[in-house]
């Protein structure tokens, strides 16, 4: 039982006072450039993300072990738990403000594994008003498959505050991938003010995981942020989209396979990489539904972190390069 009780004792110092213990944390300080973020006033039943950056500035692996999250209403999304030198990851967070109302704390305990074990808190917070309501909670457009017609999404924006002229007075996103529209729906007679929100999607949008932000201004000098989430896809898939090679010797040389996947029979016309140590072949010629690509990554000399992008691009009309990206520890 004493041992017990010490072991745990040695635990508690190592997270709570790491300096107490000699150990380095510099990379921490390197890895988080940001530990807090405030949502600012939000509409009640808003659906809130923000992506906290996990930048990997040393030479060693980060591993993260797993994550806490401080309530019911928060979920988290860890984009990789390895994060090899000189990559980089996120860790999204989500915060349902349904149930809520005005100040709202929240958040996750991020805890590493390597290079050092150490638990972070991620802190979100908010002020959730009660006299406006998002119906659903963000423009969500769910799975985009490319075509000549924009998709699109909407939402009700919901005003019970008992000001008569209550108004949306302007908009704003944090990129021109999606075009917003706002107009007044209804009155009713207890003073509810309905808004009709809309949004489109750019044909430009890149496939892969899309998020935006509409930032809806009102006359009562607030400023209310709408999340806008999208799965594109397109006609060709990587698979793996991601590969690591791991840690491989100074001129070692190591193969891995993609596989390039359409519905349709195609032609992959051209493949391209951003350095010249990794080199690409396909290995089934003319046009196929599924392409095998054989990579081969042949360590340069000089040890550290390597990284490069295989870009694939077909014949199929309209349809946008497809990227891989690559990682590679090289050492002894």
């Amino acid at each position: 039982m004493r041992s017990m009780r010490l072991n745990a004792f040695l635990v508690l110092v190592a997270t709570a006072c790491p300096a107490a213990l000699g150990q380095n944390y510099d990379w921490l300080n390197a890895a988080l450039p940001e530990r807090a973020y405030d949502f600012g006033v939000v509409a009640r039943g808003s659906q809130l993300r923000h992506a906290f950056p996990v930048v990997n500035r040393g030479d060693q692996e980060i591993r993260i072990l797993e994550w806490r999250t401080k309530c019911g209403c928060t979920d988290v999304k860890v984009g990789a738990k390895v994060i090899p030198p000189g990559t980089q990851t996120t860790v999204e967070v989500t915060v349902d403000t349904t149930r809520f109302l005005g100040h709202k704390p929240s958040g996750l305990t991020l805890i590493f594994e390597t290079p050092s074990y150490v638990q972070v808190d991620l802190n979100t917070s908010c002020f959730i008003r009660g006299d406006i309501v998002t119906t659903p909670g963000q423009l969500d457009f769910g799975i985009v498959r490319r075509s000549d017609k924009a998709a699109s999404a909407a939402l009700t924006l919901t005003y019970a505050g008992g000001r008569a002229d209550w108004a949306v007075t302007s908009m704003g996103t944090q990129s021109d991938k999606i075009k917003a529209e706002c107009r007044e729906t209804g009155r009713s007679a207890d003073g509810q003010i309905v808004f009709a929100l809309s949004a489109t999607l750019s044909p430009s949008v890149p496939n892969g995981y899309f998020k935006d932000e509409v930032t809806v201004e009102t006359n009562d000098g607030q400023k209310i942020p709408i999340s806008v989430v999208a799965n594109v896809q397109g006609a060709v898939a990587l698979t793996p989209s991601i590969i690591n090679f791991g840690q491989i010797k100074p001129g070692q040389s190591v193969t891995k396979t993609v596989l390039v996947r359409s519905d349709k029979p195609f032609s992959i016309t051209n493949l391209t990489t951003t350095k010249d140590d990794l080199q690409t072949e396909d290995q089934a010629k003319g046009s196929q539904p599924v392409h095998q690509v054989k990579l081969t990554l042949k360590a340069p000399e000089q040890a550290g972190a390597f990284h490069s992008l295989m870009t694939v691009k077909t014949d199929i009309p309209d349809e946008p390069e497809a990227v891989l990206k690559t990682f590679a520890t090289v050492g002894p």
